[in-house]
Order: structure tokens, then C-alpha cells, then sequence
């Protein structure tokens, strides 16, 4: 790779690493092509992108990013995933891989601006996804209203059915 390229690609990650408020360094080490391919395939159905670059010109890109602080996860073999969605689902989608192929393990990451450590990492793929959490947003916000509409229901309710049992008692009187 000449001067031109490495600029090219410094450049791309730089923009890339402003870009996307979530970045998660993984060790890949041991990881065969068929696993390879397969996680990249997840990712991107996940709306994210994975990335194996050289430290070298990471460590160059992240300068000046708020990135900056992962500078100590760029040793060894390392590839980069990263998103500007949700970054439950790109943990999921890590995480579930993670089980099944060994070879691929957490180095560290960020999201929103914050250190992201294996323990957070892991209690971040379980979460539901962005839409889950979203329908039970909406669904607490509508209670009250729900319940509201119940509470001025029942007395049009309550008369309706006293007024229904005297018909009845009537009917059986005569």
C-alpha cells in the first residue's frame, strides 16, 4: 500500500470514526475466512459495517476523533465494527457470534461518547432491541389515557347494566 492509498484510508476512517457514535474493537485472531465472511454478513444486515484495518492507521485516524480513548484496544489483530443505529443490535449481533465461534472476543468500545468494558458490553446484547424498547415506551405512555378513558367509561357502563337487570327483574315478574 503506497502513501496516496494509506491517506485514502486514513482519511475514509476518520470520517467514518466521527461518523458513528458506536465503535466496538474485537480480536479476530484465529478466526477462519467462512467465519469471517459470515460475521460481516451479520453485521451489515444489522445496518452496521466491520472493518479490519491496520493499528498503524486506526491509531492515525482516531487522532482528533471522539474515539480518541480506544488507542490502547489497537494491539494485536483487530477489527472494528461500527454504527450510527442502534448499538443494542450491533452487540447482539457480536455477542451471538461470539458463542458460536470462539476465535472472535471483545477488546473494548464505545457508544455515545462512553467506555464500553466487557461486563457493559455483555448486559448491552442482552437488552431488547431499539424497537422493542420503543413499543414499550409507547405502551406506558398510553396507559393513563387508557385507564382515563376506563374511569369515564364505567358510569355510562354501570348504568347501562342497572338499567339492563331492572329490564330483566321486570321480564321475570310479569
Amino acid at each position: 500500500m503506497n502513501r496516496t492509498e494509506k491517506q485514502t484510508v486514513v482519511e475514509g476512517l476518520t470520517q467514518d470514526f466521527n461518523a458513528n457514535d458506536t465503535v466496538f474493537a474485537l480480536d479476530y485472531r484465529g478466526l477462519k475466512v467462512e467465519d469471517a465472511t459470515a460475521l460481516r454478513k451479520k453485521v451489515r444486515e444489522s445496518g452496521a459495517k466491520y472493518r479490519v484495518m491496520k493499528n498503524t492507521l486506526a491509531l492515525i485516524a482516531l487522532k482528533g476523533t471522539p474515539l480518541e480513548s480506544m488507542n490502547s484496544h489497537f494491539t494485536g489483530m483487530t477489527g472494528v465494527a461500527y454504527t450510527d443505529a442502534d448499538p443494542v443490535a450491533l452487540a447482539k449481533v457480536l455477542n451471538d457470534f461470539a458463542k458460536d465461534v470462539p476465535a472472535l472476543s471483545y477488546k473494548g468500545g464505545m457508544v455515545s461518547g462512553k467506555e464500553v468494558g466487557p461486563d457493559q458490553f455483555k448486559a448491552l446484547a442482552t437488552l431488547p432491541g431499539r424497537d422493542v424498547l420503543l413499543a414499550k415506551l409507547l405502551y406506558v405512555l398510553q396507559a393513563p389515557m387508557r385507564n382515563l378513558l376506563g374511569v369515564l367509561k364505567a358510569p355510562a357502563r354501570d348504568l347501562v347494566l342497572v338499567l339492563k337487570a331492572a329490564a330483566d327483574k321486570k321480564k321475570e315478574e310479569g
